[in-house]
């Protein structure tokens, strides 16, 4: 059945390369979504924007999995440092 379901492929006689369907268009739309979010906190002036004024913003077409998920993908991969201010959370681009 796992064969059947493309999930098991075979590799050699008694082994088996596991694989996972769908998995290179989610890696396409991924990385496209990030690649867009990351631009839109670069070509903010001084490259730092509002986490509330991202999230208002006009989602452009690339962003496939929705705003919110890239934005956490962002935090989490510490690609943007989250400055907390008295007006809310502030995505920066780090300094390199």
């Amino acid at each position: 059945h796992l064969v059947n379901a493309g999930v098991l492929t075979v590799r050699d006689a008694g082994s088996w390369w596991l694989a996972v369907p769908g998995a290179g268009r989610f890696i396409k739309c991924f990385v496209k979504g990030r690649q867009a979010v990351l631009s839109m906190v670069r070509k903010a002036k001084y490259r730092e924007l509002p986490l509330s004024e991202l999230l208002g913003r006009r989602v452009p077409s690339a962003v496939r999995l929705g705003l919110a998920y890239h934005v956490h993908d962002l935090i989490g991969a510490q690609l943007v440092d989250c400055v907390p201010t008295t007006s809310g959370t502030l995505l920066r681009l780090p300094d390199t």
